[in-house]
């Protein structure tokens, strides 16, 4: 089994998203409406549309990440990726049949696509360990196992490490066929070793969500909507961790390994958003929105290979997962329920709303919670693993609040200027495998926009900043486990949206 539950954030732990204006505003907009984002975030919002739009998005982002792991922070810790993205693209049909204070004056629909998550990442790490090795979380693998499991029952990651030369099998003191690894400090036979450790994780893809919303406008204050979206997750992961022999002693069993792990993961969701907005006055509007679970079907392929340099023993030998698996990829089916999350908005608007050629404008602020601990995997054919990957993500991760505030002034009929933030609240628990991190994230943002009767152009930049934690493996015995490397992250967008109205 491969999954683990860090994957549980990559489908609930959003940033941002939407349209330019609703980037600029902080990814706010519950309570306001007028956006195509409105059907991704608060169906009811679409309602305020009474005319027809289409629309498109593209952009910019650029990732960056400093590491600090095992003491270093200085040396190999950097990683960095820039990718172009598309963020939405949308059409809106509004129906208009009445103009009364006490009618449905139209109903609206939408259909788009908007991403919700963007994976385009690289995390580096480097440091110095003369306590464990990557390899004892193999070792401890095949610990009982018999020499077929060794050869063929892992492998990802310790029959490679066995088939390369870097596990072997001994006899301890009570006649035992037991693993033992070349590669670690703690090892039991051939004296201590002091490694250099290097692990890159690189990730590309994204969430794209796809929806249907309808919503219907009551007398222009009242609007009511709901939307069925089906997400699609395209996911790619590339680990590589490296260790080297920083002992100097040439003849010690051990001189390198080279490990790399490829993970292609596909999925696809079912789920649905319910909202409601009101004008309460001219001025003011307040709105809330349901999102259920989204239940998810997953497919997951990995493959994996393994060089390693044992000096005297065997030299270099190298292992490829092909190789015990008849050809083919390690493959995985599951499915993965995301948790639901509830949200409220408040908009007030201010300046002279009856005369559009003098400046006017609006404030809003967005609150959402989500419990990050209550994601689910739903594993048929292991039941034991199922449950404990569901009572580690319970543990690991608790409820998060996100706050979300933004700003609009326009001035002279057509152009505007826009400003927001958001804070994000820290997912992790105060467990100890989380090494105390608060990955709390905090996004400033800010933009232009233009609008006539049949075109309008958004242009935003958000910079987003927060904290977060890389654990590359885990040791039976706690005490060999390394403390996670904590990571800096920063992440500039660049969104422009372009619309058609008919």
């Amino acid at each position: 089994m491969a999954q683990s539950s860090s994957d549980a954030l990559l489908y609930s732990n959003f940033q941002p998203f939407g349209t330019a204006r609703t980037q600029a505003l902080g990814g706010g907009g519950v309570g306001l409406g007028g956006d195509y984002t409105s059907a991704h975030l608060n169906p009811a919002g679409i309602g305020v549309f009474k005319t027809g739009e289409f629309l498109f998005s593209a952009g910019v982002g650029i990732t960056g990440n400093n590491s600090t792991y095992q003491g270093n922070n200085i040396l190999d810790n950097k990683g960095n990726r820039t990718n172009f993205q598309l963020p939405n693209i949308g059409v809106i049909f509004a129906a208009n049949r009445n103009s009364g204070s006490s009618s449905w004056n139209n109903v609206t629909f939408s259909l788009g696509m908007n991403r919700l998550a963007n994976y385009n990442n690289k995390v580096a790490i480097a440091g110095f360990n003369d306590v464990s090795s990557y390899s004892d979380s193999w070792v401890d693998d095949l610990v009982g196992q018999n020499t077929d499991v060794y050869k063929k029952g892992y492998p990802l990651g310790a029959s490679l490490a066995y088939q390369s030369g870097l596990i072997d099998q001994f006899k301890n003191a009570a006649g035992n066929i037991e693993p033992l690894s070349n590669a670690s400090p703690t090892r039991q036979e051939g004296g201590p070793i002091a490694l250099q450790q290097r692990g890159i994780l690189e990730t590309q893809g994204g969430l794209n969500e796809f929806a249907f919303a309808v919503a219907g406008n009551y007398g222009d204050r009242f609007y009511i909507g709901a939307s069925v979206v089906v997400p699609s997750i395209n996911y790619k992961e590339t680990l590589t961790f490296m260790e080297d022999d920083a002992s100097g002693k040439p003849n010690n069993g051990f001189a390198f390994f080279d490990y790399n792990k490829y993970l292609k993961r596909t999925g696809l969701g079912i789920g649905g958003k319910l909202g409601v907005l009101f004008k309460a006055t001219d001025r003011l509007r307040l709105g809330a929105a349901f999102h259920t679970p989204v239940f998810y079907s997953m497919h997951d392929s990995y493959s994996a290979n393994m060089t390693s340099n044992t000096e005297n023993i065997n030299s270099t030998l190298s292992a490829y997962s092909e190789d015990l698996t008849n050809g083919y990829p390690v493959e995985n089916d599951y499915n993965y329920t995301a948790p639901l999350r509830l949200m409220g908005g408040a908009s007030f608007f201010i300046g002279d709303l009856s005369d559009p050629s003098k400046p006017q404008g609006f404030i809003s602020a967005d609150y959402e919670y989500v419990n990050q601990s209550s994601g689910k995997f739903r594993m048929s054919n292991d039941r034991s693993f199922e449950n404990d990957l569901n009572t580690n993500i319970g543990a690991l991760y608790k409820a998060a609040s996100n706050v979300k505030v933004g700003a609009e002034l326009k001035f002279l009929s057509i152009y505007a200027v826009r400003a927001g933030f958001a804070a994000y609240g820290n997912p992790y628990s105060n467990d100890s495998y989380n090494a105390g991190i608060d990955a709390s994230r905090k996004v400033y943002s800010g933009g232009l926009g233009f609008r006539t009767k049949g075109i309008y152009g958004d242009l935003t930049y958000s910079y987003a900043q927060g904290k977060d934690r890389w654990l590359p493996y885990r040791v039976a015995d706690a005490g060999y486990t390394p403390k996670a490397a904590t990571i800096d992250y920063n992440r500039s967008n660049i969104v422009m949206t372009i619309g058609l109205k008919f």
